[in-house]
């Protein structure tokens, strides 16, 4: 246990660069934090992201009475449009999460950017670094994806409709 400790406190990687603190963060983002609830909360606050900018979508566009059903259809294209453009940043950000806990070997700043050096991480902590990508961020980037597939298939039948 002493030498596992000894190599945790031994990393020379600045606090804010390691990759366990950016998933972390990422974990207790406000912005993000949503894609680790349970599926119906995620469920839930998906509905709500669509209601939400649906209805100040609406709020902002609204014309006339005669082409409601039409006036109906195009929200429903932005907002969905919208909600893809946050899934693609949500998902990339985990994606880079994921690839940094994945690396055998950190790049890191320690001052500023003309003095990069690159950390090779013992075993011990590069295997934990992927067990917690296949048990915590590979589920999480599995149910964004599928997510995004739904929506773009939405897209499409709207874009149909249109």
């Amino acid at each position: 246990m002493i030498s596992k400790l000894k190599l945790i406190l031994l990393c020379p990687v600045p606090e804010d660069q390691k990759p366990i603190t950016e998933y972390i963060g990422l974990k207790e983002n406000p912005l993000t934090n949503w894609t680790t609830l349970s599926t119906t909360n995620y469920n839930a606050k998906l509905f709500s992201f669509f209601i939400y900018w649906f209805l100040g979508l609406s709020i902002l566009t609204f014309q006339e009475k005669d082409f409601v059903g039409d006036w109906i259809i195009s929200n429903t294209f932005i907002t969905i449009n919208a909600l893809i453009f946050l899934y693609c940043t949500v998902i990339w950000r985990w994606n880079e999460v994921k690839k940094r806990l994945n690396q055998s070997r950190l790049f890191y700043e320690e001052a500023s950017w003309y003095d990069g050096q690159i950390w090779e991480k013992p075993f011990i902590i590069l295997k934990n670094d992927r067990l917690l990508v296949t048990q915590k961020i590979d589920p999480v980037l599995g149910r964004l994806i599928n997510t995004l597939i739904f929506l773009i298939y939405l897209d499409i039948l709207f874009l149909i409709l249109i």
